[in-house]
């Protein structure tokens, strides 16, 4: 699976939840786990969907945000 069209799927879905600061707050946490959108490790893309979702006050919205990505991620090539 390539990075590159899950990390779009993840950006979307957040600006989806949190609206236009989900980019700042995801190239943030993307520099804490050491990684770019760039060279980013398959493996990690749970631990960065978990991270992010702490960041969305909303409980329901962290639900859905947690839920639609792993779902979107299972479906991706």
């Amino acid at each position: 699976m390539s990075n590159e069209p899950a990390l779009q799927m993840i950006r979307a879905e957040y600006t989806r939840a949190i609206g236009p600061m989900a980019h700042v707050l995801m190239d943030e946490t993307l520099a804490e786990l050491g990684a770019t959108d760039k060279a980013f490790p398959p493996e990690k893309l749970p631990e960065l969907i978990e991270k992010l979702s702490w960041k969305i006050h909303s409980e329901h919205r962290r639900v859905e945000f947690q839920k639609e990505t792993l779902r979107q991620l299972r479906s991706l090539p």
